[in-house]
């Protein structure tokens, strides 16, 4: 197992009384101790490791769980349980020395290893603590064994460990370190390859997570399989659903299978009222898949509705109100059904309403992670460029995004509008956004259309993104030609229908363009942007926040600091998009008897944005 107790305190004497070089080179010459043990003490004393202090530190624990940590989870307790009485602890260390998880098989080493801070969330490196076997092990990235006074802080010599290196199956790289631990007096030659066993068995059980992926997956489905019910449930990659549900038209497929994807990549969860592309209504639910406290899915189960009668609201209650905007009662769970479920698909219904960015969101996360080239269309400066990039890189941080700016583009024949896409070779996502296709002349056009058709017959071709900075679509212009390329088309809302988002872009873009200055906006400011019309939307949202930073460098932005176009313009008239959620917020206070805790809970929004709306639209309602 090494040398005595005695030679490796004469070596350790050499090293701490001689110099530097002087001392290894005699420990070296004396053969007390092992090579790897030596760097360890001597990187150990470069770091000004105190020998008498232990210097872990509380680093925190992760929000979500590493496959390594879940894997060594599982293998632990199984030995634990498998073993009793065996008298050592298990420890698991990350890549960055961190210990994750730990199981003790009695008190008495577990009270040691308390005091001496090897406890979940603590960093235990080697410049922290010296010489251990873990953090060899680490440093080596090879399986070693250390014991007694081989550790270079002397309150660690009373333990003798053994340290295997966790290789990720998938990755090939070194994820973390078993650290198999007992008292120096127990030291033992089948502690390394038990370490050993277990780092293998921790490597195995991370080689399977895919497919405990896939089967908690199946397991979902089979939970919410009903006869009569569309089933689906995904993890991302594979997309399973119930025989009832492959009965729609593709059509239909298509749209809900987007929507539980989209909901497992934001993670919004609950029960949602669709429409879908056959005239059908449906209500689902979507449920969250867990595996070791972390979400690998998402379960939708539902189907079409039953259509039902809704008892009309009498005349005298539907009035109220009227002076905001034309009223007509609108029946938001005419599609809901059995009476339970007119309220939950009236929020359903709603939210979609109040919230139009939502869906278009959901479209755009769905035709990246189904590879399907999306137009999106709106007025300049809505961020559709903006959108589809962040999306992009939160799938694929990897990934390269190529922008071709169409209004610089000249359509002179001999340059490749599409340059900057080439075979990765590594097999990384690429994402080609075309902005400003309106501006196309009909040479580029055609220039472009030639460009575009022989990236369809690359290996992994890129996932291309048009944006079209008009509010409809229009076949007979030169972008026209362009249009057989985009499998999906989505509208981005102009910034006067995101009421509620303007106070949170505000306060992002003022932290963008303020720097160092120390800025903030003061709720009166607010209330002055949501009551403005934006016209050139977030362009103009960036300039009027570039406008307050130049005037003003510290404290809280008031009124008076912002532009005078913010006040100008009285009121306008409303949008039919405006109009009926105007409708649907009264149309709740109704239904509440005024009680607006009620009437955000009905419409499945938060209270403040309710305020917001109903400062916004100037609605006044006494129950």
């Amino acid at each position: 197992m090494g040398s005595s107790a005695v030679e490796i305190e004469a070596a350790r004497w050499a090293f701490d009384t001689a110099g530097r070089d002087v001392g290894a080179r005699e420990v070296l010459a004396r053969g007390a101790l092992r090579p790897e043990v030596l760097a360890s003490w001597i990187r150990s004393r470069e770091a000004a490791v105190d020998a008498a202090r232990i210097g872990a530190r509380f680093l925190g624990h992760t929000q979500e769980v590493p496959p390594v940590v879940s894997a060594a989870d599982d293998v632990f307790d199984e030995f634990v349980t498998a073993n009793p009485g065996s008298g050592c602890s298990l420890v698991l260390l990350d890549a960055g020395s961190i210990v994750r998880c730990r199981r003790d098989d009695g008190p008495g080493l577990a009270a040691v290893l308390d005091g001496l801070l090897v406890v979940p969330g603590y960093g235990y490196a080697e410049r922290q603590v010296g010489t251990t076997a873990a953090t060899v092990a680490l440093h080596e990235r090879a399986d070693v064994a250390v014991g007694g006074a081989e550790h270079y802080h002397w309150r660690l010599a009373a333990l003798a460990g053994a340290a295997a290196v966790v290789t990720d199956p998938h990755r090939g790289e070194v994820c973390g370190a078993v650290w198999l631990v007992g008292p120096a007096s127990e030291r033992s030659a089948l502690q390394l390859p038990l370490a050993r066993v277990l780092a293998d068995r921790i490597a195995e059980r991370m080689a399977a997570q895919p497919h405990r992926r896939t089967r908690a997956v199946l397991e979902a489905l089979e939970r919410v399989r009903a006869a009569d019910q569309w089933v689906l449930a995904t993890d991302g990659d594979l997309l399973v659903s119930s025989p009832s549900f492959r009965r729609n038209s593709p059509a239909d497929q298509r749209v809900v299978s987007d929507l539980v994807l989209s909901a497992l990549v934001l993670g919004q969860f609950g029960q949602r009222h669709i429409e879908l592309p056959s005239g059908e209504c449906a209500e689902v639910t979507l449920q969250p898949i867990h595996l070791d406290g972390e979400v690998v899915g998402c379960v939708l189960g539902g189907g079409p509705t039953r259509h039902g009668e809704v008892a009309e609201t009498p005349e005298a209650v539907r009035r109220q109100g009227s002076h905001v905007a034309p009223l007509a009662r609108r029946d938001y769970t005419k599609a809901a059904g059995p009476a339970r479920t007119h309220a939950d698909a009236k929020v359903r219904a709603n939210r979609e309403l109040l919230s139009p960015y939502l869906r278009a969101r959901q479209e755009v996360v769905a035709s990246i992670h189904h590879g399907r080239n999306h137009l999106l269309i709106g007025e300049p400066g809505v961020g559709k460029r903006t959108l589809v990039t962040a999306q992009f890189r939160a799938a694929y941080p990897t990934g390269r995004v190529v922008s071709v700016d169409c209004s610089s583009f000249t359509g002179r024949y001999g340059v490749d509008p599409v340059r900057g896409l080439a075979p990765t070779g590594d097999g990384r996502p690429q994402l080609l956004v075309l902005s400003g296709m309106t501006t196309l002349s009909p040479v580029g056009a055609r220039q472009l259309d030639e460009a575009l058709r022989p990236l369809v017959a690359l290996d992994t071709p890129p996932l291309v993104v048009g944006c079209v900075d008009s509010p409809a679509v229009d076949a007979t212009s030169p972008y026209g030609l362009l249009l057989r390329h985009f499998h999906e088309v989505t509208r981005i809302p102009a910034l006067r229908y995101r009421a509620d988002e303007i106070s949170e872009l505000a306060l992002t873009v003022l932290r963008r363009v303020a720097g160092r200055c120390s800025l903030r906006l003061s709720l009166q400011v607010i209330r002055v942007l949501e009551g403005y019309a934006w016209p050139g939307n977030i362009s103009e949202l960036e300039d009027v926040m570039r406008y307050v930073v130049a005037r003003k460098t510290m404290g809280e932005v008031q009124p008076m600091d912002l532009p005078p176009l913010c006040f100008q313009g009285g009121a306008r008239r409303m949008s039919m998009l405006e109009s009926a959620q105007c409708d649907a917020i009264i149309q709740a206070l109704y239904e509440s008897n005024g009680n607006r805790y009620k009437a955000a809970a009905m419409l499945g929004i938060a209270r403040s944005s309710l305020y917001r709306k109903i400062d916004a639209f100037g609605i006044s309602y006494i129950a």
